[in-house]
């Protein structure tokens, strides 16, 4: 199958000039996170995703030209595979389809998952841990949430741990560059004498498509149209999240070694890193059945921080973890690290478990013997 079998006809896009509240506008009308950026004569020139306009505190005059962001680009005879590779490997949500350097499509995530077969798989061997916030903290905390752990969305939990809404980076980036005014008016929210920043994460949440563990992913596919996100849960209570580009790292090729994925990190650094998690993988290798891949994100923050987070994929499901560093290989090294901590922790259990089920099978063992020795005794 080729990208021009799945791209769609219709192509939002938007110039240089133009600003982030047209951008974020568009982005909340159209309910995507992405648009591409083209130049006066129509050719591509980058992509606008929402989860910037957290990083780099963006105000709403702000020009797209000083946003846009470098992606690779897709031709109309490129393979489904190709872009499946791209967007997993870069952590784009979409990827541009260009012809002759000019913009005539976009390929998303969930254009492309809707084509895939994910076999026997189910939501536990992809899912993300999940990340939550309690509905009465305020957007500030949201927004902080989401920078620390550089993730896109939150489940929203009552007091008890139940779910009960979620809230992503777009509808934060929009509540920040809308008048004030306008909110109280579309989101019932009350702000005269309240910062935005002090509004309760409650008032604006949207409802949580949610599914049980062990539910297969094939059967997500329709909910994928209408929904960036579905929250795996149990006892009501979140656990993880499953989102388009999740299920579509299981459907990469698998190789005899496991493979490595760095994205937004070039030069020496990339190289760097590439070397300390090819050690890492051989270490832990006695622990992991089957790792096949591992990929990793990276985002530099205002601060001049880099925050990181990997996903870990092996026979078992993924192992994600998260860490911050002010450069990347230093938040690498950390990311490392607790990665380490998991697969040691989560071996040490396995053993645990193998050393309980060895005695409790010898016990039992013990007691058959004891009631056949007595009933041989009652006979003589």
């Amino acid at each position: 199958m080729k990208i021009s079998d799945i791209m769609v006809d219709k192509v939002f896009a938007l110039s240089l000039d133009d600003t982030a509240a047209k951008a974020l506008s568009m982005m909340h009308e159209n309910n995507i996170n992405q648009l591409p950026v083209i130049d006066n004569d129509g050719k591509y020139v980058g992509m606008i995703f929402a989860k910037e306009f957290l990083n780099l505190n963006t105000t709403p005059s702000s020009k797209l030209k000083n946003l846009v962001v470098k992606t690779p680009i897709l031709s109309p005879t490129d393979t489904i595979e190709k872009c499946t590779q791209l967007i997993v490997t870069t952590g784009n949500r979409a990827l541009p389809v260009v012809e002759k350097g000019k913009l005539i499509s976009i390929v998303s995530e969930t254009d492309v998952a809707l084509t895939a077969n994910f076999g026997h798989a189910k939501v536990d061997d992809v899912m993300s841990g999940a990340i939550v916030i309690e509905e009465n903290s305020t957007l500030a905390n949201a927004l902080a949430k989401m920078r620390r752990y550089n993730i896109s969305r939150l489940p929203i939990i009552m007091s008890n741990g139940v779910l009960t809404g979620i809230i992503n980076a777009l509808e934060i980036a929009k509540i920040f560059a809308t008048p004030r005014e306008r909110i109280g008016k579309s989101r019932g929210v009350t702000v005269k004498s309240t910062a935005i920043r002090d509004v309760k994460v409650k008032d604006i949440m949207r409802k949580a498509i949610s599914v049980e563990r062990g539910t297969k992913l094939n059967t997500l596919v329709e909910s994928f149209k209408r929904n960036e996100e579905i929250v795996v849960v149990g006892d009501e209570r979140p656990i993880g999240i499953v989102t388009p580009r999740d299920a579509l790292e299981i459907t990469l090729p698998h190789r005899n070694e496991p493979s490595i994925h760095i994205a937004h990190v070039d030069g020496e650094a990339r190289r760097t890193i590439e070397e300390h998690m090819a050690r890492f993988l051989k270490k832990v290798h006695g622990k992991l059945e089957n790792i096949q891949s591992v990929i990793i994100y990276a985002d530099k923050h205002k601060t001049r921080k880099y925050s990181v987070r990997a996903r870990l994929i092996a026979a078992r499901g993924v192992i994600d973890a998260k860490a911050v560093g002010y450069d990347p290989v230093s938040a690498c090294k950390e990311l490392i690290s607790r990665l380490d901590r998991q697969i040691r922790s989560e071996h040490g259990q396995k053993l645990e478990q193998r050393r309980h089920s060895k005695e409790s099978v010898k016990k039992e063992a013990q007691r058959n013997r004891r009631v056949e020795e007595s009933g041989a005794d009652e006979e003589i």
